[in-house]
């Protein structure tokens, strides 16, 4: 389990983070030591998936097809069972991390850069950044598009995480998640309920990602919790449609 104090932290940031599809302007520049920080703090980052070769590329927005923000994050892997799931994990961090210093974000799942491969990793997914006043970020009494946490939640949701958890950004809102609770064990499940804009084709893409992020949700609130637990991953998913068991927990083991 995280420290104290930074998961404290990351705690925090999940009711004010939010997803920046315009950033207000005029933004002051981010300076060198600023993406310098951002850079080492994706090195330092847990990963949900352990020996899974991943780079963070910063570059201009300009250089992309995105055209929000100043910079743009790209996120590279190797092409591994559970690497959609370990970037989504990795890159929620990193997401809780610019929302504290006051660095806007949002995933932008259909840019592209011009380099689709970068040091023999291939580029996965990124985020579009700027520099964002304080009042710019969501406060616990702002209204949240998302599901109810019943609508996420089978069980009694013993610990109080479902209200905490159901804030997770997917692609499009997607929200593809659902928790089962039964005794002390928590099933984490990818559900198809809608796909916005995304290609059918690529929306296993896109919410294999969303599920790590959710993975990450999880754990902070977890932890935040005080409840000590066993993460299970399956990561070699079946080939027939429905559910998709991702991870389960063993809490307060």
């Amino acid at each position: 389990m995280r420290g104290g104090d930074e998961m404290t932290q990351l705690y925090e940031q999940l009711f004010r983070r939010k997803s920046f599809h315009r950033f207000t302007k005029p933004f002051k520049p981010l300076t060198t030591e600023q993406l310098d920080t951002v850079k080492q703090y994706f090195s330092l980052c847990e990963p949900l998936v352990e020996n899974i070769r991943t780079l963070l590329c910063i570059v201009p927005v300009g250089q992309t097809t995105c055209r929000q923000g100043e910079y743009a994050l790209l996120l590279y892997s190797e092409r591994r069972d559970g690497y959609l799931q370990n970037i989504g994990y990795l890159g929620e961090q990193l997401n809780l991390f610019l929302t504290k210093e006051n660095i806007g974000a949002c995933w932008y799942g259909m840019g592209k850069p011009k380099e689709r491969e970068y040091e023999g990793l291939h580029f996965v997914c990124m985020l579009c950044i700027a520099n964002q006043d304080e009042g710019c970020f969501r406060t616990k009494e702002a209204k949240l598009n998302r599901l109810d946490a019943k609508d996420i939640w089978e069980g009694e949701d013993a610990y109080h995480l479902a209200p905490v958890v159901r804030m997770a950004p997917s692609a499009c809102n997607t929200q593809p998640w659902l928790v089962k609770e039964q005794d002390n064990t928590l099933s984490v499940h990818r559900v198809f309920r809608k796909r916005g804009i995304i290609p059918p084709s690529l929306v296993p893409y896109y919410q294999s990602i969303d599920i790590g992020i959710f993975l990450f949700f999880l754990e902070v609130a977890m932890e935040q919790a005080g409840l000590p637990y066993k993460r299970t991953l399956l990561l070699q998913e079946p080939v027939h449609t429905g559910p998709v068991l991702t991870a389960t927990y063993l809490v307060n083991i």
